[in-house]
């Protein structure tokens, strides 16, 4: 994002959440004092510059439904909006340095070999720690009916067999995702020989 795209997001940031949130009333979180209170804000601005108008709106209403302080008539903390933020439309950003260590070793390559790797980049996502033995078998599981759905539908297709658009649009959608992961393996073995040499 440039200084420009970076400037308009933070002009949407105010005016589709903080200026309607200050509208309804919402005051500065109890135990901040005002100079923490703007910076929270100049915060939320910078942070959520990235998302869509659409996007902004649903962060406002669910910021209208989770106030903060006993009265529920204070702003959010940024983390808790932040948080809510990640979940309706997370940022579009490089690989975090975990997500490159874990495709650039083994689970990450068996991941890919195997077709979960989707599914291990999402848990990483949300949880950003190394994944222990028994999530591990919790994601293979998740990914067992992905999997096997397009080794079925891509199986159909190279026998000339017909198969539905929403088949076609599922096979395109996990392609990408599967290369979205083959993707951070190779930047992670690109640093890894920067790194050696």
């Amino acid at each position: 994002m440039n200084g420009k795209e970076q400037a308009a997001g933070e002009k949407r940031v105010q005016e589709l959440l903080i200026a309607p949130l200050e509208a309804l009333g919402l005051t500065k979180p109890g135990t901040m004092r005002k100079e923490q209170f703007e910076t929270m804000k100049k915060e939320l601005r910078q942070m959520l510059a990235y998302m869509k108008p659409a996007n902004l709106q649903l962060l406002c209403e669910w910021c209208e439904g989770h106030p903060g302080g006993k009265d529920r008539d204070r702003f959010p903390i940024a983390l808790h909006i932040l948080k809510e933020a990640r979940r309706i439309e997370p940022p579009e950003t490089g690989p975090s340095p975990l997500m490159l260590e874990v495709f650039g070793r083994s689970l990450g390559q068996e991941a890919i070999a195997k077709g979960w790797a989707p599914e291990l980049l999402t848990w990483l996502k949300g949880n950003r720690a190394w994944p222990g033995n028994y999530t591990v078998s919790q994601i293979k599981a998740a990914a067992d009916d992905p999997v096997r759905r397009l080794e079925d539908i891509e199986a159909r297709m190279a026998r000339g067999r017909a198969v539905t658009a929403e088949e076609v649009a599922f096979r395109d959608r996990r392609r990408v995702a599967l290369q979205k992961c083959r993707d951070i393996a190779d930047e992670a073995r690109a640093q890894r020989a920067v790194a050696q040499a």
